[in-house]
C-alpha cells in the first residue's frame, strides 16, 4: 500500500504497454531532472509508483510519472507499479490537484489540469473550487495562466525546449505590460526554444527582442543570439545612443518612417466613409500639412550635417 497525503492506495505492477499517455502535454518536461531519475532507476529500478486513472475497460491513463515513464522506456524496462487515483478522469484528475502541495505540481502544471477540467469535462469554476476546496480566485487564476498560452508557446514550455520560468516571469511581464502581440511573442519563443539558455540570457533577449532597436530585433530574428547577447551584455548597443532622449527619438523616427509607407495606401482605401472619420482625420492631416515643412526641413538640416 502507498500512502500519499494521508490516503491509502493499492499498487500493482502493469506492462508499460498499457499506458494511455494523452495527459503528457500537461506535464512540463525537464530534461535534467530526468536526467537525475534515470542514473537513480538504473541502481534502483522504479520506485514511486505512477499515478493513473484506472477506467472499467481496464485501460490505464497516466496522469503523473511521465519523467520515470520515458526513463523506464530508455531502460528497457518493460512493467512499472502503478497506484490508481480513481474510475474516471474528472476525479482522479481533481485528486491528483488536491495532492499537488505533497507531489509538487507547478503553478503550469495545475492550470493546464484545471483547464483539462473545465474545458474537456465541463466543469465550471464554482464546481472545480468546491471540490478541491479552493477559492474561485485560485482557479480562475489558473484558467488565466493557461488562456493567455498559445498552442504555439505552450508547446515550447510543457516540451521543456522553452524555461517555464521564463515564460512566467519575463514573457508574460512583457505581454501585460507592454501590450506585446501574441504572434510576436510566438515568434520570440521559436527562435530561442531549444538553444540551453539560461532564464537571465532570455531576459536580456526579451529586453532586445522587444524593447530594443530594430537592428537588435532584426540580428535576433536572424538567429545570431551569442553576437547580440554580447551586444547587450558589454553595452556595446547602448553605447551607440546611450540615454533616454536618443534610445526615444530613434523609437519615433522608427515610427514615423513605418506611418509613412502605410498613410498613403491606407487613405485610398473604400473603407474610410464615415463622416466623424473625416472630420476627425482632416483636421489631423491640416495639422500635419502646416507641419511638414519645418518637419522636412529638420530632417534635411540634421542629415546634411551629420550624413
Amino acid at each position: 500500500m502507498d500512502k500519499t497525503g494521508g490516503r491509502s492506495f493499492k499498487i500493482k505492477e502493469i506492462e508499460i504497454s498499457r499506458l494511455d499517455t494523452r495527459h503528457e502535454g500537461n506535464r512540463l518536461k525537464d530534461r535534467n531532472r530526468e536526467k537525475e531519475i534515470l542514473s537513480s532507476m538504473i541502481e534502483g529500478g522504479v520506485k514511486e509508483p505512477l499515478q493513473c486513472v484506472e477506467k472499467p475497460d481496464g485501460r490505464m491513463i497516466l496522469l503523473d510519472g511521465f519523467k520515470r515513464l520515458r526513463c523506464s522506456l530508455k531502460l528497457g524496462i518493460k512493467v512499472v507499479p502503478v497506484i490508481s487515483l480513481g474510475g474516471d478522469e474528472p476525479t482522479a484528475i481533481l485528486r491528483l490537484l488536491r495532492l499537488s502541495n505533497t507531489k509538487g505540481l507547478s503553478i503550469l502544471e495545475q492550470s493546464a489540469l484545471v483547464d483539462e477540467l473545465n474545458k474537456v469535462h465541463g466543469m465550471g469554476v464554482s464546481e472545480i473550487a468546491r471540490r478541491l476546496e479552493r477559492s474561485p480566485a485560485w482557479v480562475s487564476v489558473r484558467l488565466g495562466v493557461i488562456g493567455e498560452m498559445s498552442p504555439v508557446v505552450k508547446k515550447a514550455v510543457f516540451g521543456g525546449r522553452f524555461s517555464a520560468r521564463s515564460y512566467l516571469y519575463t514573457l508574460q511581464h512583457f505581454t501585460r505590460v507592454n501590450k506585446i502581440k501574441k504572434t510576436d511573442i510566438d515568434t520570440f519563443v521559436k527562435i530561442v526554444s531549444g538553444k540551453g539558455l539560461s532564464t537571465r540570457s532570455i531576459e536580456v533577449l526579451a529586453e532586445g527582442f522587444f524593447k530594443g532597436s530594430e537592428n537588435l530585433k532584426e540580428q535576433i530574428l536572424r538567429g545570431n543570439i551569442d553576437w547580440t547577447l554580447n551586444q547587450l551584455r558589454t553595452g556595446t548597443e547602448r553605447n551607440n545612443y546611450n540615454n533616454k532622449q536618443e534610445s526615444g527619438t530613434l523609437r519615433d523616427l522608427e515610427s514615423v518612417q513605418r506611418c509613412i509607407g502605410k498613410i498613403p495606401y491606407k487613405l485610398k482605401s473604400s473603407g474610410l466613409f464615415s463622416p466623424s472619420f473625416f472630420t476627425e482625420a482632416l483636421l489631423l492631416i491640416e495639422g500635419i500639412l502646416g507641419r511638414i515643412d519645418t518637419f522636412k526641413g529638420a530632417l534635411k538640416e540634421f542629415y546634411d550635417k551629420r550624413g
